[in-house]
């Protein structure tokens, strides 16, 4: 049985900036839970019991979160600093810590995949390498993967258009004695499974720098078999962009992706922190989630759809739904935040208006009366 797994958590986010400036991606927040603390859980849920973690930028900060989160954890976690060029790299720069066959996750998604099923379905199938592979409406964002009726991956396409999707499934089934499916959006999740020996690959081919651009290509042009594993019915969210960040705090709220789920205790389809503080006259509407330490003023109305992070001062007759506040933050009165993510230590001034898809990165200080949005983004305070 798979024991071992290499996550990949050295990105720096550049879509999610401001936010990933002082916070490395793996560690914002879903649900007041840094992601890399959800993947982790989902290994550890599936029997995993040792993480090679590649880590690079903003490692420190990574590596900090690991010794006073995980230490004291049944998990073994390995974190290396390593500047790997691009994720095959990654997995070859922490080859002296791999001695086992071995699962690749990223650092970067929210899912519920059921890892040690695909690790089983990768072991029986005997395959050099395998692929978890999600159905996604659209492709235009995806890898796509193009897999025969045994479930061998006979060919990719990066971001393909659907003409380009349709052309190239119909050349394939004529040229091919395979049979093909030529219809569903097959993706790429980030999720693979390896033997062992892709290692030895791995340094005798030290241009394979990245998995999806170039090894499992040259997997194929060489003779290798490449399985699809179909994740049916799973959750599954790159957070890589405010959009889909937000998406992934909405849908940890409504339990998309369990048995994932916010940080706090469930209370009436709301999660609550410790000492949490609801004054007089406060309002909430599920669901929401309060970290630790979040007090909100008397007149205040959070939600729906509210992730407050810890240390969170919010004052009298202020607004927040649609939103995530990732902490030690302080917005005073009459202020309204829909739509909109507010990073740390943010100073938000009375009668101020937050809105549609604006992202407030650290450290910031918005002045009284601001209107700010349709999709404002800010790095430096307001003079």
């Amino acid at each position: 049985m798979i024991k071992t797994a290499v996550m990949l958590a050295g990105g720096k986010g550049t879509r999610l900036r401001p936010l990933t400036y002082t916070t490395p991606k793996p560690l914002l927040p879903v649900g007041n839970l840094p992601i890399m603390d959800h993947i982790l859980t989902l290994l550890h849920l599936h029997g995993f019991k040792k993480v090679v973690i590649a880590v690079n930028y903003l490692a420190e900060k990574i590596i900090n979160h690991l010794v006073a989160k995980w230490v004291d954890t049944d998990l073994e976690i390995v974190a290396p600093l390593i500047h790997p060029a691009d994720t095959a790299d990654a997995v070859r720069k922490l080859s002296n810590y791999i001695d086992e066959d071995f699962i690749v996750t990223m650092g970067d998604v929210i899912t519920n995949i059921n890892l040690r099923s695909f690790a089983d379905h990768h072991e029986k199938n005997g395959t050099l390498a395998s692929i978890a592979l999600i159905e996604v409406p659209s492709l235009r964002d995806f890898g796509a993967v193009l897999v025969d009726q045994n479930g061998y991956i006979y060919h990719f396409l990066e971001k393909p258009d659907l003409q380009e999707m349709y052309v190239t499934s119909i050349a394939f089934a004529m040229l091919s004695t395979r049979r093909v499916n030529l219809f569903a959006n097959l993706a790429n999740s980030g999720f693979y499974a390896f033997k062992h020996e892709i290692l030895e690959i791995l340094e005798e081919n030290p241009h394979l720098m990245d998995f999806g651009k170039h090894v499992f290509p040259w997997l194929l042009e060489n003779g290798y078999r490449i399985s699809g594993w179909y994740a049916s019915d799973v959750y599954w969210v790159d957070v890589g962009r405010p959009a889909t960040f937000l998406r992934a705090n909405f849908d940890l709220l409504d339990g998309y992706a369990e048995p994932l789920k916010p940080y706090g205790k469930a209370v009436d389809g709301n999660f609550f922190g410790e000492n949490v503080e609801l004054r007089h006259g406060a309002t909430i509407i599920p669901p929401v989630a309060l970290g630790d330490n979040v007090e909100i003023d008397g007149g205040a109305v959070i939600g729906p759809y509210a992730v407050v992070g810890s240390d969170t001062f919010i004052g009298k007759k202020t607004k927040i739904r649609n939103s995530v506040i990732i902490g030690k933050t302080t917005i005073l009165e009459n202020v309204l935040v829909e739509n909109s993510i507010l990073a740390k230590n943010i100073l938000v001034e009375n009668d101020t208006v937050i809105k549609e898809n604006s992202v407030i990165g650290d450290g910031v200080v918005i002045r009284r009366g601001s209107v700010l949005g349709p999709g404002a983004t800010v790095y430096i305070s307001q003079r």
